[in-house]
């Protein structure tokens, strides 16, 4: 099997140039070019789509600071991986608003210059700014009723985003403009900064930070390569907390491979930060610990002290973030006297532990380790695609059989894009697609489920429940995800997603895909064609074949007209006259229930019905549209 990524033959200075070139050769104005270096940035940090409508894009003139906003929502995650549908269930995490400052084309000229910006947006949000365009003031007031009663979870955090990594005495000033805002705005604030090193450092499986940091623990050997025991849970707080000092981000302590992108915002497990608010002292009872895979280790016979030398959290990345968050608010809120409740509480989280492995790389694969104990704690998380095996076939197989460079991790088609430049006798790749995007996709398509494509990731991620439709108890095939692939792009075509001139194409791309395949589904169903999920997908690919583009359309353009219909507010089936429509288009469409045929969506229902039958209606002398796919897709098939 090939490699699926070629980035031990390429440079980080390679692949910055190829991952900026589409900014460093736009003739565009200064504050677009940073606007779209912010947003590209962002979206591979956080490993969000495009067309998410939590992404919001500001305002050159009167942006207030602030280039790119995302609101990365919460998800309560049961037991199974998937997300809980409870009512009464309440997300430990919170929600988590970035706000993104972009320094594109500017370097950093000091302390100074980062307490001004930072002073801008902290002002933007406290709605002390007047000089705010339209859409940034939409923003503020979203953003000043978040911080007005967050819950203990919610965090707003400002993100510096700059090409090159920030030095040490920039982020001293990242400190102070923490201290600045949260005495300003409370505990919720944060400070972050991120560059193009950050999504590197992710995606180079040879990038090693030359990093070593003391650790306080009780620790016994198992080996000379192995120490299993116990680290003070406020001792682990302060190793994170110097860890970020030293990097400027937190996620470059998470194994490269399987590392989240989600800043300080995961999802989490409900009940790891319960226990610290509430029992910190319990938390080594309650908690199935951590593992850190070092390069070597030192131990300070002294003070019963370590040094590790180039960690990485390869199981404990829920854990160690939870930590992280409760303890940096508990312990660092800025506050001039503490109640008695606090005390009360650091007193017993000084007793709380974390149990921990420490591993010397070399002892065991590190990729084994991570897959084998994230598994046993059902962690979901789309970058672990890197590291299944089915992924990595595909990505093979997309290349060979259809030409197009499968991207398995987030940063990896820009780092191919820079092999291909500096290796031209290679394969000349020039379409790629994202991975995950495709799970979705089919998700929404072949399994029925367009509202969780809009609404959730975990359901999609290992472990998830959408997850273990698509690949148990027999996966999906590379022709599965061509076709996906195929889908979008038509989509694409028909300017469905962000910035849609058609209002009903804006919010409205899973739905789309939904539509589509039902459509065929109804017509393989009718002429006694294979309609299961491969059924389909032979079916489309009959109807990609070259002549049968005007077949194709017909089946494309009912799709469009089903979405324009269900979207206008004058039609007879209009979504806002459904029974149980609240105002909310945005909420519906992320529907559990759409797609799935209960009465909660007869509108939507009884207009599929209706274009199924016209779909079947023949001009005088004519075949019918159905008649003409099923022919097409017959055809192909002999």
């Amino acid at each position: 099997m090939t490699s699926p990524t070629p980035a031990q033959e390429v440079t980080y200075e390679q692949f910055c140039e190829e991952w900026l070139r589409e900014f460093t050769e736009a003739d565009l104005p200064p504050f677009e070019k940073g606007q779209r270096f912010a947003f590209k940035l962002v979206t591979q940090w956080l490993g969000v789509t495009e067309d998410d409508e939590d992404l919001v894009l500001c305002d050159g003139t009167g942006d207030g600071g602030i280039d790119v906003a995302y609101l990365r929502r919460s998800e309560v995650i049961d037991d199974s991986g998937d997300i809980a549908n409870k009512e009464d269930e309440q997300p430990e995490e919170g929600n988590t608003w970035y706000l993104i400052q972009s320094k594109y084309g500017t370097a950093f000229l000091g302390e100074k210059t980062i307490i001004d910006e930072g002073i801008k947006v902290i002002k933007t949000i406290a709605g002390e700014n007047n000089r705010l365009s339209e859409q940034s003031r939409q923003l503020q007031g979203r953003l000043a009723n978040f911080i007005s009663q967050p819950s203990e979870g919610d965090r707003l955090v400002l993100v510096f985003a700059t090409v090159q990594p920030m030095k040490e005495e920039d982020r001293q000033a990242i400190d102070k403009i923490r201290s600045l805002g949260r005495n300003q705005l409370g505990v919720v604030f944060d400070v972050e900064d991120i560059s193009l090193q950050t999504i590197w450092e992710a995606f180079d499986t040879n990038y090693s930070p030359a990093i070593s940091l003391p650790i306080e623990g009780k620790f016994v050997g198992s080996g000379a390569s192995l120490k299993v025991g116990t680290i003070p849970l406020i001792s682990l707080y302060n190793f994170l907390r110097a860890y970020r000092a030293k990097t400027g981000n937190l996620d470059q302590l998470y194994e490269k491979n399987v590392r989240r992108f989600l800043g300080t915002g995961g999802q989490i497990n409900k009940g790891v930060a319960r226990t610290l608010r509430e029992e910190p002292e319990m938390f080594g009872l309650y908690n199935n610990g951590i593992t850190i895979v070092v390069s070597d280790f030192d131990e300070l016979e002294t003070d019963r002290s370590f040094v590790l030398h180039d960690p990485y959290v390869v199981n404990g990345c829920q854990t160690t973030k939870s930590i992280w968050n409760v303890l940096d608010q508990k312990l660092n809120a800025g506050n001039s006297k503490e109640s008695e409740s606090h005390t009360n509480w650091e007193a017993k989280a000084k007793r709380g532990v974390v149990v921990a492995k420490i591993v010397q790389e070399g002892a065991a694969d590190r990729t084994n380790i991570t897959k084998f104990t994230n598994s046993q704690n059902a962690v979901s998380n789309k970058d672990l695609l890197a590291l299944d095996t089915d992924f990595q076939n595909w990505h093979d197989v997309m290349a060979s059989r259809y030409n197009i460079f499968l991207e398995i991790q987030r940063g990896g088609w820009d780092s191919q894009k820079a092999f291909q430049k500096s290796h031209p006798s290679t394969r000349q790749f020039t379409e790629s697609v994202y991975a995950f995007d495709l799970l979705k996709v089919y998700g929404a398509g072949w399994l029925r489920w367009p509202g969780r494509a809009y609404r959730q990731t975990t359901s999609f991620l290992p472990g998830g429940v959408v997850w273990k439709e698509i690949m148990e108890p027999s996966p999906i095939d590379v022709d599965d995800l061509y076709v996906a692939y195929k889908l979008q792009g038509l989509a694409g075509q028909f300017n469905f997603g962000r910035g849609a001139s058609v209002l009903s194409r804006r919010q409205t791309r899973f739905l789309y895909y939904f539509v589509t395949i039902e459509l065929l589904r109804d017509v393989c169903r009718r002429k006694n064609l294979d309609h299961s999920g491969k059924g389909l997908t032979n079916a489309f690919l009959a109807l990609l074949k070259e002549g049968n583009a005007e077949v194709l359309h017909s089946l494309l353009n009912a799709s469009i007209e089903i979405i324009d219909e269900y979207i206008d507010e004058d039609s007879e089936d209009s979504v806002f006259k459904e029974e149980t429509f609240a105002g909310d288009l945005s909420n519906w469409l992320k529907l559990e229930s759409l797609g799935q045929g209960g009465d909660t969506t007869y509108r939507l229902n009884n207009l599929l019905a209706t274009h199924k039958n016209i779909f079947g209606r023949a001009g005088r002398g004519q075949e019918s549209p159905r008649d003409l796919v099923a022919k097409a897709i017959s055809n192909e098939a002999s």
